[in-house]
């Protein structure tokens, strides 16, 4: 292996890292999971109840805009739904538990 193709490796490597740093760094300050927790209690109050995946679809491109545009080409929406879904399960256990 050559000394360029080394180099061109560890630079793409590095880049890497730095995407993955970004993309944690952004979730953490944006308050991405607030935000998903903001978008579900908005949909619970614009849709009736049963209309499960109205309510979902509402939240996913809700949280899906606020993705940057770059982004969105690494972030699938199925991965999106599962993060939503994910924040859901959480908050429906806290409710239920306090509900006891």
């Amino acid at each position: 292996m050559s000394a360029e193709m080394i180099i061109s490796i560890s630079i793409i490597t590095i880049m890497a890292i730095a995407f993955i740093a970004y993309i944690c760094y952004q979730i953490k300050t944006k308050g991405l999971r607030k935000a998903a927790i903001d978008f579900i209690v908005e949909a619970e109050e614009q849709f009736q109840q049963g209309e499960n995946q109205e309510k979902l679809e509402y939240v996913l491109e809700a949280i899906y805009v606020m993705v940057p545009g770059w982004v969105r080409l690494f972030i699938t929406k199925s991965a999106v739904t599962s993060f939503i879904q994910k924040i859901f399960d959480e908050v429906k256990v806290a409710l239920d538990y306090r509900e006891v």
